[in-house]
């Protein structure tokens, strides 16, 4: 509101006085709002919010040094000491932005990133071919002709920052729309003034100060906004979606520079090598975007693919994929093999149930670590479910020896929060040449009676666990 009442003169009485001062009040009472703003900020997040008061600060400065040139030296030239200002500017608001996303979405940018970069580099392509150019051809480099390019580019920084904000994962707050619509305005006013001077030489441009007034409040609301330490909010579910408005501008900028070049033919080398060049860059950052895309695919199938054939607790082999291993083993079956020893755990629910399911998983993460340390790398434990696990061997020499082995390994104390938990196992286990027609699930069920024989002849409950404090 405060920004479209002081801008209203610059509107009705456009190159007035009257519209000069309240322009000036306006702008100096937004960027002492937007430094109060400030208050409570800790940290990076009053770091960046300090960028984009500065932001406002040095803008308001050049606007003051242009007005003391003025009235002292009269009329200036093209340019002055007050662009360094105005220019500075771009630079700050853009890195404001960009840390603010950076702190709400950390390591999540990736993606975000290159689509901004793709799109920048088209709008960069647009401001040379349409305003820059224009502008240098044929002239002398000099301040005003370096500043003609500063403008743009300040510009592109600025469509850069507001697209990170769009596209950057998490829920947008009052806060960023504040900031996204600033951006819009001020990038709107900046090209629109551009325009205007090269289409129409004799328009006067302070009517449109009212739009960058404008655009400069938004800032400083969002710097005064509640929730302004969360610009990019908390990530959502579907955060991982691909946007279809991502898609539409990815697929404008891969045409838009093909046709700028088939539209605006030019003889000039300098054009003609910035088109390509940013043509170039352009494939390149599709390329690795495309890239980036197919192989987090590829890790995705990956972990569907293990997802599937694997216990999601312990990280062994499940039920369905034993029966394929175990189905292959007996086909390529060489001497005895395969060998299976079927571990029931002895004494899991009590401490299941007196230290919960904390402990409960402990113990079986660990008993599967221990198997998979005992066993050869050729041998495959799998997780049946519950505390009953499966080692499968494809030729064992000597058969005791590996289940004494798988014995200890179990019955070894376990250390859990300040108790050694003492687990017992029975270990039954069965050999295909000891089968006539042995298949996955007889050489299971062999095993599986022969465990249940030794728990049957020396389980005693209350015996086969302890449980001790230490500290």
């Amino acid at each position: 509101m405060l920004a479209v009442l002081f801008g209203l003169p610059t509107v009705l009485l456009p190159g007035s006085m009257t519209a000069q001062v309240a322009y000036t009040i306006g702008f100096g009472l937004l960027v002492v709002l937007a430094w109060l703003g400030m208050r409570g900020r800790t940290g990076r997040a009053r770091t960046a919010h300090a960028l984009m008061a500065g932001a406002l600060t040095v803008w308001l400065s050049g606007d003051l040094l242009y007005s003391l040139l003025v009235w002292r030296f009269g009329e200036l030239g093209d340019v002055s000491a007050a662009d360094v200002l105005w220019v500075l500017g771009y630079p700050l608001l853009a890195a404001g932005m960009v840390l603010l996303v950076r702190l709400r979405a950390p390591g999540r940018l990736r993606e975000a990133a290159l689509d901004v970069l793709a799109m920048a580099t088209v709008v960069a392509a647009l401001f040379w071919q349409f305003m820059v150019a224009p502008e240098v051809t044929g002239n002398t480099m000099s301040l005003a002709v370096l500043f003609t390019t500063f403008y743009p580019f300040g510009d592109v920084l600025l469509f850069a920052a507001g697209a990170l904000v769009v596209l950057s994962p998490g829920e947008r707050t009052g806060s960023t729309r504040y900031l996204v619509a600033a951006l819009a305005l001020t990038f709107a006013g900046d090209v629109t003034i551009s325009v205007a001077t090269l289409v129409f030489p004799d328009f006067d441009t302070s009517q449109l100060d009212s739009l960058l007034l404008l655009g400069n409040g938004l800032i400083a609301a969002a710097l005064w906004h509640r929730d302004a330490d969360d610009h990019a909010g908390a990530p959502k579910a579907d955060a991982q979606r691909l946007h279809p408005a991502r898609v539409v501008f990815l697929g404008v900028s891969l045409l838009a520079l093909p046709a700028i070049n088939d539209v605006r033919i030019s003889d000039q080398v300098i054009q003609r090598v910035t088109m390509l060049s940013a043509m170039v860059m352009l494939t390149v950052i599709v390329l690795i975007r495309f890239t980036l895309v197919v192989r987090e695919q590829e890790q995705v199938r990956a972990a569907l693919a293990h997802r599937a054939t694997h216990d999601q607790l312990t990280g062994l082999v499940n039920r369905q994929e034993l029966h394929v291993r175990l189905t292959a083993a007996l086909r390529q079956r060489a001497g005895d093999g395969p060998v299976v020893h079927f571990l029931d755990l002895n004494g899991f629910k009590p401490v299941n149930d007196r230290y919960g399911h904390a402990a409960g998983d402990f113990v079986l993460t660990e008993v599967a670590r221990r198997l998979r340390a005992t066993v050869r790398d050729t041998d495959t434990v799998a997780r049946l479910g519950g505390d009953e696990f499966v080692v499968v061997s494809a030729a064992v020499d000597d058969v005791s020896a590996v289940t004494e082995r798988l014995r200890n390994a179990v019955a070894a104390p376990l250390h859990h929060d300040g108790h050694d938990l003492r687990i017992g196992v029975s270990v039954g286990h069965a050999s295909a040449a000891d089968l006539e027609h042995p298949t996955s699930d007889t050489l299971l069920a062999a095993a599986d009676a022969t465990m249940y024989r030794e728990k049957g002849a020396t389980y005693a409950p209350d015996a086969t666990i302890g449980m001790s404090r230490t500290y």
